[in-house]
C-alpha cells in the first residue's frame, strides 16, 4: 500500500547524491522546510559529519528532504547544500531529495482538533505526509532509521551510543527507541517497520501531530514505555519555527556534547 500510495520513485525524487548499491547500519532522516529569513540545515549536516568517523561513513546515509512545495526555491536550496557537501553527497553520505510530484490534500477542509488553528492544522498534517514519505523512501539504504530535525546537532560517538542501546534493547519488545526527549527528534525505528508506521501516518495525518500519533502506534504495537536513551545525543538549536510566527525554545536538558 504504503509506496503505490505515495508514488515512491527514488530515482526521480533524487535531486543530488546517488544510491548506494550495499545497505548500510544506519539511514538518518532530515525533513526540511523553509523558514523566515533563517536556515539551520547546513549547520545540522556539519554536525553529524564532523562526528561521524571515516571508517563509519560508508555504512551512514543522511537523507535531506526538501519538502518545501515552492519546487523553484527546492532547486536553488538544493544547489546550495551541494555546493557546501559536494565532497559528501558525491560519495553517497548525503543524499539530496525533492518528490516532484507528490499529491497533498486540500489542508482547508481540516477538522480543528486540541484547539490548534487552521494553519497550524494544516501544518501538522502535511508535516505527517512529510514524514510518511521519507520513511518509505529511506527504508531500502539501511537496517535501521532514525530521524531529527533539520535544526539539531549531535554529541560525539553517537553512532556508538547508538549501537550500544540496541544491543542493550535486544530482549525487549520496541518499535522506536528514542535518543532524545524532544518530540520526533532522534526516534529510531527498524526499517522493515517503517512500511507500518509509514502508513498509520497516512491514514490519520489530519488527527494529531506526529509524537502523539506514534506513541498511539507504539502502545498498539506491544511497547509498553518508551525506551530512553539518557543523555541525550541529539539537542535542539533552532529558534525560528517552520511554522511561520512561532519561536521554538525547546532544549533537551540532558544532552551533553560530549
Amino acid at each position: 500500500m504504503g509506496e503505490a500510495y505515495l508514488k515512491i520513485d527514488r530515482k526521480e525524487a533524487l535531486v543530488y547524491g546517488h544510491i548506494r548499491k550495499n545497505k548500510g547500519f544506519l539511514t538518518i532522516g532530515i525533513p526540511s522546510v523553509r523558514r523566515q529569513n533563517v536556515t539551520y540545515l547546513e549547520d545540522t549536516i556539519d554536525s553529524l559529519i564532523s562526528k561521524t568517523g571515516a571508517d563509519d561513513r560508508p555504512r551512514v546515509v543522511f537523507v535531506v528532504f526538501l519538502t518545501d512545495s515552492n519546487h523553484t526555491w527546492v532547486i536553488e536550496r538544493a544547489k546550495e547544500v551541494y555546493s557546501r557537501f559536494q565532497e559528501h553527497v558525491d560519495s553517497g553520505l548525503v543524499q539530496i531529495v525533492h518528490p516532484p510530484h507528490i499529491a497533498y490534500p486540500n489542508f482547508r477542509f481540516l477538522t480543528r482538533r486540541f484547539g490548534d488553528s487552521l494553519e497550524r492544522v494544516a501544518w501538522r498534517s502535511k508535516q505527517n505526509l512529510d514524514f510518511a514519505y521519507l520513511m518509505l523512501y529511506s527504508q531500502p539504504f539501511s537496517e535501521f532509521y532514525l530521524q531529527i530535525e533539520d535544526d539539531v546537532i549531535v554529541s560525539k560517538n553517537y553512532l556508538q551510543n547508538i549501537e550500544s542501546y540496541i544491543s542493550a534493547c535486544a530482549n525487549k519488545p520496541w518499535l522506536y527507541l528514542r535518543f532524545s526527549k524532544l518530540g520526533f527528534i532522534g526516534l529510531l525505528f527498524k526499517s522493515v517497520d517503517l512500511t507500518k508506521v509509514s502508513e498509520f501516518f497516512m491514514i490519520l495525518f489530519d488527527e494529531k501531530p506526529c509524537d502523539l500519533l506514534i506513541n498511539d502506534l507504539r502502545v498498539l504495537k506491544g511497547q509498553p514505555n518508551e525506551l530512553v536513551f539518557s543523555p541525550a545525543i541529539f539537542q535542539h538549536m533552532g529558534l525560528i519555527s517552520s511554522l511561520n510566527n512561532k519561536v521554538q525554545r525547546l532544549k533537551d536538558d540532558s544532552f551533553k556534547e560530549r
